[in-house]
């Protein structure tokens, strides 16, 4: 859907959208094209947004259009192919590599301190965009691995409260205490055994990385020591059996803790208020459950960020309206935490009295789960997409009891590695 604002024009919104003809201005008007992905609170957030920024800046027009997540890599990689990339475009950390080593988007460097104010941000969360040393992102909000839990099934029995740094083995135990105490009709946990960011985190807990460059960077016997504590888990009842595991599709109305037969799932924060709208269960956040050793699984990760588009001609105004939605108090009261929790931690300030209680919950738990995170991995490589769906694959095999741990982390590592040299 495509949208024009110019400071003549004033966002209306009615339902989904409302596209606004340009007015030209005296003189030459500067047209801006700003694109990105996300669903209808993300469209009206970014649309109020820009209007304001607009608004304040005569002689520009902006031109902004929002699709959803399946079509937009496709389209964004075929404007630039085409030498016709939007000037402002919304962007995913596993491909910032690969976009700027094609010499797609503009080195921002050049643009810190005057036009861009990364006065206050932590240098990690300015680093992670960060590719062969230059920036080429504008980081919209942190979000990081979460762990969604119904405080009243854990409150039944007496857990109030689920604190970072409970390991694997406490959270388990917890989560089987909630499913006896309603006899076993309702599972303290989903299984993630097959979701990419708890397998992950768990595996930089015992310091290996998903990715080792182009191959598998697990070793098999730590994947089927993953394998094989969900199994148990199923087994005990902690987590329920593969059958209803399988109606678990990750999304918000189709988790389980959505759909009303577990009372935690991994997820991640900035879905918070999503999940919170999608069930009448109070729901508490804390991070991932940790292992025993001193290696934290969790990291920030830029929810999504602002890139400029290197064939830009209107590079300064594109920069001008990145930094308004992360660095204006009024611009970033506007986007909330819909992409995440500001970086820097005075909008986290000025962002914080506008929120209800779950988003401010989420706020909160970001900023206390910073104190402890591990640096970010590098992005994933090629064939990350295709050896993310082996791993949902090879873990509903192994929860159907197809095959054993061993077999599945055989196969895991086996066929991740060929999909990593073939892509």
């Amino acid at each position: 859907m495509a949208h024009s604002f110019t400071r003549r024009t004033f966002l209306h919104m009615a339902g989904a959208a409302t596209a606004l003809t340009a007015v030209p201005a005296f003189g030459q008007e500067r047209r801006l094209r700003a694109f990105w992905w996300g669903g209808q609170d993300r469209l009206k957030r970014t649309q109020q947004a820009i209007a304001d920024f607009v608004a304040q800046n005569p002689g520009l027009t902006v031109d902004s259009e929002s699709v959803g997540f399946d079509d937009y890599i496709t389209r964004v990689s075929t404007q630039i192919a085409g030498g016709n990339g939007p000037d402002l475009f919304q962007m995913d950390y596993r491909y910032i590599s690969e976009y700027a080593q094609r010499g797609a988007l503009e080195p921002l460097d050049d643009y810190v301190g005057e036009l861009l104010d990364l006065s206050d941000w932590p240098a990690p969360t300015v680093d992670s965009l960060r590719v062969d040393g230059k920036l080429y992102g504008v980081n919209l909000g942190n979000n990081t691995n979460a762990l969604f839990f119904d405080k009243e099934a854990y409150g039944k029995v007496g857990i109030t409260e689920i604190p970072i740094g409970t390991t694997w083995e406490q959270f388990l135990d917890m989560a089987l205490q909630v499913t006896k105490a309603h006899d076993g009709k309702y599972f303290g946990c989903n299984d993630p055994s097959g979701k990419a960011a708890a397998f992950d985190n768990y595996m930089r807990q015992k310091e290996f990385a998903s990715y080792d460059g182009q191959s598998i960077g697990t070793p098999v016997d730590a994947v089927t020591e993953w394998f094989e504590m969900w199994a148990k888990a199923r087994a005990d009842g902690a987590s329920p059996p593969a059958d209803v595991a399988a109606l678990d599709k990750d999304t918000v109305d189709a988790n389980l803790i959505t759909q009303g037969y577990a009372g935690a799932a991994f997820v991640h924060s900035n879905g918070l208020v999503g999940y919170q709208k999608t069930t009448p269960k109070p729901l508490g956040i804390t991070a991932y459950p940790q292992g025993a050793g001193p290696k934290n699984g969790q990291y920030l990760k830029p929810s999504n960020f602002w890139s400029i588009y290197s064939g830009s001609k209107l590079k300064e105004d594109a920069i001008k309206l990145a930094n308004y939605t992360v660095m204006n108090p009024e611009g970033v009261k506007v986007l909330g935490l819909e992409r995440g929790v500001p970086c820097s931690p005075r909008m986290q300030e000025v962002v914080a009295p506008t929120l209800d209680e779950v988003n401010k919950a989420s706020l909160d738990f970001v900023i206390e789960a910073t104190k402890v995170v591990s640096p970010i991995p590098p992005p994933p490589p090629r064939g990350a997409t295709e050896v993310e769906a082996l791993l949902r694959e090879v873990s509903q095999q192994v929860a159907f009891e197809q095959m054993t741990p061993k077999e599945g982390a055989q196969r895991y590592v086996d066929e991740g590695n060929a999909i990593l040299e073939r892509a």
